[in-house]
């Protein structure tokens, strides 16, 4: 049975002054599925997440989510639809606890506004003292983080720190996940571990689309690879189809 359609994109075009970041992208995500996305520096893999998140509004083309126009949707509003988006260099409350930074992302939390906050302030000391322990330890557990839980972000690796970024949209309960170089700055065994992690959370049903640029591990690991090239996509298919496409290296040998 074909699996449904979460994600895709139609004629997506973006420009910045002269330059055609996106030239006409369509790409189509499954249910289910860990599709990787990888390109030369400049590509337009960045913006085609920027378009895709609602950091950004395309100059043409649309967006859809479960098969719901979600064009120019803010950020927050996808993210109410289980669409997250983890960055590159994560953006994290340095200053507070991996668990704090993981409770952040928690949705329908009673006492998330001043109203509630002042009136409903009983049920949301025990919200928060049963549930949402809970669901923390959870997702840090499911991570390998419980035992840096009490740490500050700024304390952990630089891995770990990738690792709370994830464990945000695990407790936002994202059902699409989109993430930009997830293992950019960490040592080769961390990166393998991570996309283990990523694998795992996989398996378990949420869907992947992730930029990377250590293609060994990537080609590991995904199920599909969508190759962009001047804005452009210029091939996709299994990983070990894609690296024998001789586009493929001309692209990245031209791009040297």
């Amino acid at each position: 049975m074909a699996r449904r359609e979460v994600l895709r994109t139609v004629d997506l075009r973006k420009y910045f002054g002269g330059v055609r970041a996106l030239d006409g992208v369509s790409v189509t995500i499954r249910e289910g599925e860990f599709v990787g996305l990888i390109g030369p520096n400049g590509s337009g893999k960045t913006t085609l997440f920027n378009v895709i998140t609602g950091i950004y509004t395309p100059d043409s083309g649309d967006v859809y989510l479960y098969g719901e126009k979600v064009t120019g949707l803010p950020p927050y509003e996808l993210y109410r639809r289980g669409l997250v988006r983890g960055f590159q260099v994560p953006r994290l409350w340095h200053g507070m606890l991996v668990a704090e930074n993981a409770a952040t992302a928690s949705r329908e939390r009673p006492g998330s506004n001043a109203l509630s906050a002042l009136l409903g302030r009983r049920e949301w000391v025990t919200w928060e003292k049963t549930r949402l322990i809970d669901k923390i330890q959870s997702v840090l557990t499911k991570l390998s983080l419980l035992p840096v839980a009490f740490n500050r972000a700024a304390e952990v690796s630089g891995g770990q720190m990738k690792l709370t970024d994830l464990s945000r949209a695990l407790m936002g309960e994202a059902r699409v996940l989109l993430l930009d170089e997830p293992t950019a700055g960490v040592a080769p065994k961390l990166a393998h571990d991570i996309f283990k992690q990523l694998v795992k959370l996989n398996r378990e049903g949420l869907t992947i689309f992730v930029i990377e640029h250590r293609l060994e591990v990537l080609f590991d690991h995904v199920e599909r690879v969508i190759v962009m090239h001047e804005g452009r996509v210029l091939v996709e298919g299994p990983p070990e189809k894609v690296v024998e496409d001789p586009r493929v290296l001309d692209a990245y040998l031209g791009s040297v």
